[in-house]
Parts: C-alpha cells; sequence; structure tokens
C-alpha cells in the first residue's frame, strides 16, 4: 500500500491522539497524518506521544470544525502541501449527560455543531478531490449510543442517529466513485467524555428540585457506569484505534458498520437491531436502571 494522506480531528486526548500516535509511529510508514486540534495550546499531549515523529509522519493543524473559515484552510493547506487527502477520520465530538427538558438551548446547539455539522461540513470539503481522483476513504467514530437511544443523554445520543443517516445515505452514491464510508460504533469508552458525563450525572442527581424517580434511575447509571465490571464496562482508546486502523484503513473495500461493544453490552445491542417497535428495547435498558 502506498503512502496514505490521512486528515483527522479530535486529536488533543482519547482515542483521537491515541489514533493519532498509532498512526505517526508506524515503522513501515504507511501514513502522512494531518492530526488538528482545536487550539494549538491543546496539543502539548499529542507533541508529547509523537516525538521525533513530528513533522516528519505527522503535523499538527488548528482546526475548530464549528468554523468554515478552519475547516476551508486546513483542506485547502492539505491539498497544497500533499497534493490529496487518501482518508478522512472524523473523531472530534462532545458529550452531554442531563434530563432532557433541562437542556439549554445553547448546549443543543453546541453538541450538534461539533458533533454533526462540522462533521458534515468537513466531509463536503474534502469530497470534491476525492470524486475527482475516484478514491478514498471517510470514516467516523460514531457510537452504540446512534443505534440504541442512551437514557439521559437524548442530545448526544441524536446526535450520533444524525450522522449515521447522514453517512449511510452518502455511503450509497459514493461506492461508484470509489469511496468508501466507515462507521466505526464503541460502546463506552474510558476517556474524558466519558468521565464528563459522570460529572453531569452527579451534578444533577444532587438536584434537590428534580423528581425523585429521575433521581433514583440517575443514581442507577451511576451505578452501572463506575462498576469496575458493570452493565457499562468500558473499552480502551486503544481497542477502537485497532478497529479504525485494522477494519476501516487498512482493508481497501471496509464494509460500512463496525460494531465494538463489551460483553456486558452485546445482548442488550443486539437485541436493540433486531426489535422493529422498540418495545424490547426500551425494556431491556429500563431494567438496567431499576
Amino acid at each position: 500500500m502506498s503512502t496514505q494522506v490521512v486528515l483527522m480531528t479530535g486529536c488533543s486526548a482519547g482515542i483521537g491522539l491515541v489514533t493519532a500516535k498509532r498512526l505517526a509511529l508506524e515503522s513501515n510508514q504507511r501514513f502522512i497524518v494531518i492530526a488538528t486540534v482545536i487550539a494549538m495550546s491543546e496539543k502539548s499531549d499529542l507533541v508529547a506521544a509523537v516525538g521525533d515523529a513530528l513533522n516528519k509522519t505527522i503535523f499538527i493543524e488548528e482546526l475548530d470544525i464549528t468554523k468554515d473559515y478552519d475547516i476551508t484552510n486546513v483542506v485547502d493547506k492539505t491539498l497544497k502541501s500533499h497534493g490529496r487527502i487518501d482518508i478522512l477520520l472524523n473523531i472530534a465530538g462532545i458529550a452531554h449527560g442531563d434530563i432532557a427538558e433541562l437542556v439549554t438551548r445553547d448546549m443543543i446547539e453546541k453538541i450538534f455543531n461539533v458533533n454533526v455539522f462540522g462533521q458534515m461540513r468537513l466531509t463536503q470539503a474534502v469530497l470534491p478531490q476525492m470524486k475527482q481522483r475516484k478514491s478514498g476513504k471517510i470514516i467516523s467514530v460514531s457510537s452504540t449510543a446512534g443505534r440504541n437511544g442512551v437514557p439521559y443523554m437524548d442530545m448526544y445520543s441524536s446526535t450520533k442517529f444524525a450522522l449515521e443517516g447522514f453517512f449511510e445515505s452518502l455511503a450509497v452514491s459514493l461506492r461508484a466513485f470509489n469511496i468508501r464510508i466507515c462507521l466505526v460504533e464503541p460502546g463506552p469508552v474510558r476517556t474524558g467524555l466519558r468521565d464528563g458525563v459522570v460529572e453531569n450525572f452527579r451534578t444533577r442527581h444532587q438536584d434537590k428540585s428534580i423528581d425523585e424517580i429521575d433521581t433514583k434511575q440517575l443514581q442507577r447509571l451511576l451505578d452501572n457506569i463506575l462498576a469496575e465490571n458493570g452493565y457499562y464496562d468500558a473499552l480502551m482508546p486503544e481497542d477502537v484505534a485497532n478497529v479504525i486502523v485494522t477494519r476501516c484503513m487498512e482493508p481497501d473495500e471496509p464494509v460500512l458498520r463496525h460494531l465494538l461493544i463489551p460483553e456486558d453490552l452485546n445482548e442488550v445491542v443486539r437485541i436493540g437491531m433486531a426489535d422493529l417497535t422498540g418495545e424490547k428495547t426500551i425494556e431491556n435498558v429500563r431494567q438496567s436502571m431499576i
């Protein structure tokens, strides 16, 4: 395989940092990585992780995917410097957990701007040169929350459902251009996003004004998330990075969806996928909150 130019987002921490490091430090140097961070002040962990590979197999650029100017600038600069973008890897995202009616409009817009509109706009920006070359891959880190709704993460789940619809639709028309779409769908992953959701739940759980039913259900969710080998036992970022590389980047014709879940969630997700009415899914998830 010839050297592939990879433009990726969300590289300051978590799955993005781990994946960027893996690609940049490959001994056979199969990839040139354009790793983006929301601000250069956020790059220190990535710089430390890649060491001497910096400005050789990996280049760090600033990109706020909610800003069209940043998107155009990074894509144009990459094309000018490297001639093409072979792979777009969408990892940047944010999460939020709360009682649905208490989520502010500002938070709803923020999470959709990052998780949905930013990915859509960046995808639009790289597509013309991929279509012209009749070659390319677009990989998006989605979530099992985009296949089965997660209680008290209603806004986050809705962004992942939106991404699933966008990329599944896009995958059909792009096959004629030899462009492949991959959706990587991990269950819970041990990252800062997960930690943030735990804090969201803790804060709301302590709110004396909320209904007793919500209080009890939030407590049960917290118990499940924090249990060492519990219902929401989490994956590691390296697990997701491995799927991205081995199932999406290396194969010439990867399939659309790549489900990645801990054993604890196998039954829940599989029931949901086969549940035409949605009732079995609701009851199965509710049982975890009783």
